[in-house]
């Protein structure tokens, strides 16, 4: 493990072998990251890191180990499994706090972790005067749906200065609950700037930071239409092909009882032929023309009785 000097180095190069812990992130989002911790750094000089969705907290582990984090709070729920956007449910076997807490204590000294607060929680849930300081960097990381990405975002909102950071990972599976979050802060009347850096990591500048997010992080971001146009389109596909087996299972299945259901009109078709041909046989027949005087006495009969 690099000592606090090394991975202050570390941090400032851009090098993300300061990642010790094991994190679901690209090795351009690790860098991204970083250059956003750089970024919160030089804005700030100390900041306040609140994290939503930490899991095993890879990703907190450059701030803890950062003199100029005075504080970390790390909100998850910690579900056993929760859904996202590509129509798939994921699985995290034994997501406790008490797991992560332990990893990253075997790596950290005591002063560093003295810095973390833990809340198995919703961030929706937890009260704005529990986190105090306010917090001026966040990272939302949790369940990767739109509906629960937004509501994420409406809830880390009070927990934040007005003059804040706000990063989103896998911006490509929410992109939505990107654009609904700009439009809340639009409805509230706040300033905002986003910028979309390499892999997934989407950086908001609220208040103030807004310029300064732009200034300093925009020449780093990609072309942000062409990144929500891309995103969509992965996610379409990924989607497709995810539940293409189940698709076409169901067409076969269709098929199958189409198939079977032309069968029994068929059937059906050939009794009523079949009726029809002998009804035209009997009604032609001799006998039945014979008949006919009888068969009208009887109907005259019926008809009499009946009135």
């Amino acid at each position: 493990m690099p000592t606090a000097d090394q991975a202050m180095g570390m941090i400032e190069t851009l090098d993300i072998a300061v990642f010790q812990v094991k994190t679901e992130t690209t090795l351009s989002d690790r860098t991204s990251f970083l250059r956003v911790q750089n970024f919160a750094r030089s804005v700030f000089g100390r900041y306040v890191y609140l994290e939503v969705g930490s899991h095993l907290g890879g990703s907190l582990f450059p701030h803890l180990i950062d003199p100029a984090c005075e504080v970390a709070v790390s909100v998850d729920p910690r579900p056993a499994a929760q859904p996202d956007e590509r129509a798939q449910v994921f699985h995290y076997p034994e997501n406790s706090a008490a797991r992560m807490v332990a990893m990253l204590s075997d790596l950290l000294p005591p002063a560093a972790m003295a810095k973390l607060t833990t809340i198995d929680s919703d961030v929706s849930d937890v009260r704005p005067e529990a986190i105090d300081p306010k917090a001026t960097l966040a990272l939302i990381d949790g369940e990767h749906t739109d509906k629960a990405c937004f509501s994420d975002f409406v809830g880390v909102l009070p927990l934040m200065e007005p003059n804040c950071i706000v990063c989103l990972h896998d911006a490509n599976l929410i992109a939505d609950a990107i654009v609904n979050a700009e439009r809340f802060l639009d409805h509230l009347g706040t300033t905002h700037a986003t910028v979309f850096l390499p892999d997934t990591v989407a950086v908001m500048g609220l208040g103030r930071l807004a310029s300064a997010v732009r200034d300093q992080l925009q020449p780093h971001a990609l072309d942000r239409e062409t990144y929500l146009d891309r995103s969509q389109r992965q996610l379409w596909s990924h989607i497709a092909s995810v539940h293409s087996p189940k698709i076409h299972a169901e067409l076969e299945r269709l098929r199958s009882d189409n198939s079977q259901l032309v069968d029994e009109i068929e059937r059906m078709r050939k009794a009523s032929l079949d009726a029809e041909a002998r009804v035209a046989a009997m009604t032609s027949s001799t006998t039945w023309r014979a008949s006919a005087p009888v068969r009208a006495m009887v109907d005259r009969i019926k008809r009499r009785f009946a009135s």
